[in-house]
C-alpha cells in the first residue's frame, strides 16, 4: 500500500501536478498505521509483522512509550493534527496552514529519525509498521515543503510586502 502511494506521489510530483488531495490521503494511511500501532501498544496484543523485522520486540521495549504515553497514540494525534491543519487550509488561511504543515512534518520526520535510529542500534529489532509510518511522514514533508517554505517566507516578510503577495 505504502509503495503504491509512493509511486503515485512520485509520478504526480514529476509531472508538476501534485493534487491537493494527496497530502490528506497520505496522512489517512499514516493514521491507519499509527492506529494499528496504538492498538498493539495499548492492548499488549501481538503485532502482525510478516517476515521483516520483529515488531513485537520494538512495541514491548521501554522506548514504545514517552512519559507513559504509547508512541502509537502520539502518532495518531500527529496525523489527526496534520489532517485538521490541512482542512483548515482548505477553508481558512492557506498560508498559515501551509507553514504549519511544513513545521509539523519537519517535527514528525525528526521524531521518526530518532525512533528509527533506536530500533537497530538500541532495541536491536526493527518494526515494519514503524518504518512505514516514518516513510509516510517523509512523504508528507515532501508534499508540504514547497508551499510551506513559500508560506514561511511570506509570513516572515514585512507587513507592507505581505499585502502585495496573494494568499
Amino acid at each position: 500500500m505504502a509503495a503504491l502511494l509512493l509511486v503515485t506521489v512520485m509520478l504526480l510530483r514529476a509531472t508538476g501536478q501534485p493534487e491537493s488531495w494527496l497530502l490528506p490521503v497520505v496522512a489517512l494511511v499514516g493514521l491507519a498505521v499509527a492506529g494499528y500501532l496504538a492498538h498493539v501498544e495499548t492492548t499488549a496484543s501481538e503485532a502482525v509483522c510478516g517476515v521483516v523485522g520483529d515488531c513485537n520486540t520494538v512495541q514491548q521495549s521501554p522506548y514504545a512509550r514517552i512519559f507513559g504515553i504509547p508512541i502509537g497514540l502520539i502518532g495518531v494525534a500527529g496525523y489527526v493534527a496534520i489532517l485538521l491543519v490541512w482542512f483548515y487550509g482548505q477553508v481558512g488561511s492557506r498560508r498559515l496552514a501551509d507553514a504549519a504543515l511544513l513545521l509539523m512534518a519537519l517535527f514528525g520526520v525528526v521524531f521518526s529519525i530518532y525512533l528509527t535510529f533506536l530500533e537497530p542500534f538500541v532495541i536491536g529489532a526493527t518494526c515494519l509498521w514503524c518504518l512505514t509510518s516514518a516513510a509516510l511522514m517523509a512523504l508528507i514533508l515532501w508534499l508540504a515543503a514547497p508551499a510551506g517554505w513559500r508560506a514561511l517566507a511570506d509570513l516572515a516578510a514585512r507587513p507592507e510586502e505581505r499585502r502585495r503577495t496573494p494568499a
